[in-house]
């Protein structure tokens, strides 16, 4: 029959599949599957797929009807199949198998799902009211029983080819023998299947082996270029900060060597200056001996006018006379005389103007490099001597070649002699505030200590910080503090100053920091 060919085929394929040899629990499972594909359920067309529940201790069922579920489709539709678990509760299950491992809780799921349109499979159970499609087995043949009512009764339809296989058996050893060479020709297929396996994976376990080795040369090679990349950066960015440096420094030479022509054509002139008053002195001093020795002259006449005044008292009138012009003579070297001494006040008074012009930066009106250098040797030596402390604060201008840049030199001045003046008035008359050079300064803080020298350092620059400037942006200063001790001399001492006002650029400017 039909049915009986179907049965056939499904067995075939399920024992080449899942197994080696052919056992009842394959034959189970195929009648189980040609059971649902010849069984209609109510309302079919709106099943999205079949659920089959299986209620087995047998892990090799299971296991077999796991895989049918993973393999095939029932109707063009998949198949589900959920194997049992008390603690859960299941819904729109279309058909149960139940074998006699869990025959105690048959009547129970067959109660609860006996109007919810499900087909019950069983495995021998003894009660045949409650069956409805039953599989029976002895030594060598498997059959099963059909109760065609409880099927009705469920509004399930049976297929006519169901109907009339209902009791027919089938010979489990005559199956067995007919599928044994289709077996055997799998089998040696299989054989050579694994020998070529495994040929590939001892080919695959030698490049693999290659590879392994290959990435371990080229881990040690990556090693090394990420060294050889980590120190080239590290060069890199030591080169990056020395040029930075050698800019910066070049920079400073320029705008000193700047200062030193302006000072130079500056000191020229007033050489000139003073040369040409020179000239004019000695003018003076020239005319001043001439009228010396017209003095000297006027007095020998005057002498020798006296002894002869008896012998020439006729002559009264003119002798008069040239007494009236030595008068004048004297008069006129008394005012020569007021001349040169105003002159010699004023050669001193050009000589200290002279004297505050080398100490004194043309720009900002604060002492110079040069001078400041001076009284740091003087406040060294007083501390050597006295034990004086002595504090300085080297400062420089956050950003001033933006000023310069967007706003021209001119403003860039007027930055630099505001804040000169900010610092002249708000200092002690005993601090000695100078130009360092381009847009930084320097104050020499004498009897102040590291506490002093802070507090004035952020006063300034919390000063600078609120004074309005004429530019879009914020000026703000940057200052490094430093403290003579026994352990320090000049070179130290400007050297720690440098390097906190370094530290204050690095860590964002606007900042004082304390060497």
């Amino acid at each position: 029959m039909k049915i009986f060919t179907h049965l056939i085929i499904i067995f075939f394929i399920v024992t080449t599949l899942y197994s080696n040899e052919t056992n009842e629990d394959q034959v189970k499972v195929a009648y189980v599957y040609n059971f649902l594909k010849n069984i209609s359920w109510k309302n079919e067309d709106k099943i999205k797929k079949y659920r089959l529940l299986v209620a087995s201790e047998n892990k090799t069922l299971k296991n077999m009807f796991l895989m049918l579920g993973s393999r095939k489709q029932l109707k063009n539709k998949n198949l589900e199949i959920l194997i049992y678990d008390d603690k859960k509760t299941y819904e729109n299950i279309q058909a149960i198998y139940i074998d006699d491992s869990y025959v105690e809780i048959y009547e129970k799921l067959f109660f609860e799902f006996e109007k919810k349109n499900t087909l019950f499979i069983s495995n021998e159970y003894k009660d045949k009211k409650h069956v409805m499609i039953n599989l029976l087995k002895d030594e060598t043949q498997i059959t099963f029983e059909i109760n065609k009512a409880n099927i009705l009764n469920r509004s399930l339809e049976i297929s006519a080819n169901l109907i009339l296989l209902g009791g027919t058996q089938i010979d489990v050893a005559k199956l067995y023998k007919s599928s044994q060479d289709a077996l055997k020709i799998q089998k040696e297929t299989i054989n050579s299947l694994n020998q070529r396996i495994k040929d590939k994976n001892l080919e695959l376990i030698s490049k693999i082996n290659s590879i392994e080795e290959q990435k371990l040369v080229i881990t040690a090679q990556t090693k090394n270029i990420k060294n050889y990349e980590e120190k080239l950066n590290a060069q890199t960015k030591l080169l990056q900060k020395q040029t930075i440096q050698l800019e910066e420094e070049k920079r400073q030479l320029k705008e000193i060597y700047k200062n030193i022509e302006s000072q130079k054509e500056k000191l020229l002139n007033a050489v000139l200056n003073v040369k040409e008053k020179e000239g004019v002195v000695t003018s003076l001093v020239n005319l001043q001996k001439e009228k010396q020795e017209e003095f000297e002259k006027a007095k020998k006449d005057l002498e020798f006018l006296n002894s002869q005044i008896q012998e020439q008292k006729n002559n009264l009138l003119i002798k008069e006379n040239i007494i009236s012009e030595q008068k004048n003579a004297m008069a006129v070297l008394a005012v020569l005389f007021i001349i040169i001494l105003i002159l010699g006040i004023n050669g001193i008074r050009q000589n200290k103007l002279l004297k505050k012009l080398s100490q004194i930066d043309s720009l900002s009106g604060l002492y110079n490099r040069r001078f400041i250098n001076q009284k740091l040797e003087e406040e060294i030596l007083k501390f050597k001597r006295y034990k004086t402390l002595f504090s300085i604060l080297l400062i420089d201008v956050d950003y001033f070649k933006k000023i310069n840049d967007n706003y021209g030199h001119d403003k860039g001045d007027f930055v630099i002699k505001k804040i000169s003046s900010l610092i002249q008035q708000n200092t002690r008359n005993t601090d000695i505030n100078a130009r360092w050079g381009g847009e930084e300064f320097l104050i020499l803080a004498p009897n102040s200590d590291s506490i002093g020298a802070l507090k004035l350092a952020n006063n300034l620059k919390e000063l600078i910080e609120t004074y309005q400037f004429g530019v879009d942006y914020k000026v703000t200063i940057s200052i490094g503090v430093s403290t003579f001790d026994e352990n320090s001399n000049l070179e130290k001492l400007l050297k720690l100053a440098d390097d906190a006002l370094y530290k204050a650029k690095k860590n964002g400017r606007n900042r004082v920091e304390m060497a």
